[in-house]
C-alpha cells in the first residue's frame, strides 16, 4: 500500500473529478485538460492557504517548477507574479507525474470511453489504496 501525502490526494482528486468530462476526448490530451484547461486552485489567499497546509514554501514550489520547465521545455517560461499562478502550475507538474505512472495509460483507446474512465479509476483505487 502506498502512503499518499496530502498534495498527491489532491492531484489525485482533481483528476478524478475531472474524469467524467474526458470521454471522447483523445487520451493524450487527458493532462492538458485536466491541469491546463482548468484551474486547480483559485483565488490567491486559496493558493497560499494550500502552500502552507502541504508545507511547501514559495521558493520550493518555484524551484520545482523551474527545474521541470527547464527539463521539459530547455528554458523557464513562467513567471511567478503570484502565489495561484505558482500553485496552478506545481499542479501541472504534478499531475503530469501522476498521468504518466498509469500503466493502464498504454492500453486506453486513442479517444477515451466510459470503460476507460473506469479503468483510470480502478488504477488510481487500487494503487492508493482508495475507497471506492
Amino acid at each position: 500500500m502506498k502512503t499518499i501525502t496530502h498534495i498527491e490526494n489532491d492531484i489525485i482528486n482533481h483528476l478524478l473529478d475531472q474524469l467524467e468530462y474526458q470521454i471522447g476526448e483523445y487520451k493524450d490530451d487527458l493532462h492538458h485538460n485536466t491541469f491546463n484547461s482548468d484551474y486547480f486552485i483559485i483565488g490567491y489567499y486559496q493558493a497560499e492557504k494550500w502552500l502552507e497546509d502541504n508545507e511547501i514554501s514559495t521558493f520550493e514550489a518555484i524551484e520545482y517548477c523551474n527545474d521541470q520547465e527547464k527539463t521539459n521545455f530547455g528554458e523557464i517560461q513562467t513567471t511567478f507574479d503570484n502565489a495561484e499562478t505558482l500553485v496552478n502550475n506545481y499542479a501541472y507538474w504534478k499531475g503530469e507525474e501522476l498521468i504518466n505512472s498509469l500503466e493502464c495509460f498504454n492500453y486506453l483507446n486513442d479517444r477515451l470511453t466510459e470503460v476507460d474512465i473506469k479503468r483510470i479509476e480502478k488504477e488510481i483505487w487500487a494503487y492508493y489504496k482508495l475507497p471506492f
